[in-house]
């Protein structure tokens, strides 16, 4: 039977979609008073230098810090400074390391210390690791949505798995991804494709990729990247594809988590058989304790450029939530269900995703 077509919905959605958008996501909120640098590095001197050193780098012929296992964490690494946001650097300060499923020997600080007091001294650590300021700030790392493109460089692993309800046999599609960063703001992937349509199970397609970031505004909490992947299909028949997009980012209010991409898919042996495919999402991150259950709503239009008569852009949306399952959420589980708002040859899409962020420890560690 052929699915009824709704011509007006998807042009609804268009306009209406920006209004929405501005009108959920009001002007970024004052994070709190500005911390006092001074003041924070008289708390630091006093009550974190005897173990992170008083220049953020522990000294490893001190006593108390060989007694340590593990290791004080390097404050004066520029990488780790910057991609570790200070959000999560007062929950660990308030209520120490296992808060985040880090060590049990970073003590808790919020008897000692007030509000104020552990805001300023996150401050002034920040400022311990010369050159930090021209890595992407982790404030900027925003959840991995399904189908949006993130734009902050990762180190992660991630496996996807989507299965497409369709007439006839449905389609299992299994993506096993490595991403690594290098240099300041960049980023390098691997992605490894396998099908199962019911009749042939196979690796499909290996992809390679690049990711660097463009721009970034802390105080605005935004960020722009740029990528070119190419896909190499096992097919000897099947074309490659060289895959550019731009991914943007933007965090509102501290409480919700705008992203959007654009890609382009070219086909080398033939371009006009290519499309091009725009996604937007929000998460609503309604607490700072990453080991909780976010919603998230996405949207997805693809525009074929040779439609062969029939709609000239598909959409879908795509309701999903988000699992942090350690304490930090290195390691997250994303579900949800894709459904088209056009004529398209599927029913129902389903998706999952199994994070896990390698630079934040190993994939057991901060389950309990």
């Amino acid at each position: 039977m052929k699915r009824l077509r709704h011509p007006i919905l998807p042009r609804v959605l268009a306009a209406a979609l920006p209004l929405l958008t501005a009108a959920a996501l009001p002007a970024l909120a004052a994070e709190g008073s500005t911390p006092d640098l001074e003041a924070g590095r008289r708390t630091f001197d006093s009550v974190c230098a005897a173990c992170h050193g008083p220049t953020g780098h522990a000294d490893p012929e001190n006593p108390t810090v060989k007694a340590l296992d593990p290791q004080p964490a390097d404050l004066s690494d520029p990488l780790f400074n910057s991609r570790e946001p200070a959000e999560d650097w007062r929950i660990v300060v308030t209520h120490g390391g296992q808060a985040l499923g880090l060590s049990a020997t970073m003590p808790a600080q919020g008897a000692a210390l007030n509000e104020q007091q552990i805001r300023d001294v996150v401050a002034y650590a920040k400022t311990l690791a010369p050159g930090s300021e021209a890595y992407p700030p982790g404030e900027l790392n925003f959840f991995l949505p399904i189908r949006t493109k993130k734009a902050f460089p990762e180190d992660e692993i991630v496996w996807k798995s989507r299965l497409t309800d369709r007439d006839g046999a449905d389609v299992w599609r299994n993506v096993l991804e490595v991403e690594k960063r290098f240099g300041k703001r960049s980023m390098g992937v691997v992605e490894l494709v396998h099908e199962d349509d019911g009749t042939d199970s196979e690796i499909t397609e290996v992809e390679v990729g690049a990711k660097t970031v463009l721009h970034w505004n802390l105080a605005r909490r935004s960020i722009l990247s740029g990528a070119v992947v190419v896909a190499f299909p096992t097919d000897g028949d099947a074309s490659e594809e060289i895959i550019p997009y731009l991914a943007y980012g933007r965090l509102f209010a501290e409480r919700w988590m705008f992203q959007s991409s654009a890609r382009l898919i070219l086909p080398v042996d033939d371009v006009d058989m290519g499309e091009a495919e725009f996604a937007a999402v929000v998460h609503y991150r309604w607490t700072q304790w990453p080991r909780r259950v976010f919603p998230a709503l996405e949207f997805t239009a693809t525009a074929p450029f040779d439609d062969g008569g029939g709609d000239s852009m598909q959409w879908t949306v795509l309701p999903q939530l988000r699992f942090g399952l350690t304490r930090g959420a290195h390691v997250a589980l994303s579900v949800g269900a894709e459904i088209p708002l056009s004529d398209q040859s599927y029913d129902t899409r389903w998706h999952l995703s199994l994070l896990w962020d390698f630079a934040d420890g190993s994939f057991f560690k901060g389950w309990r």
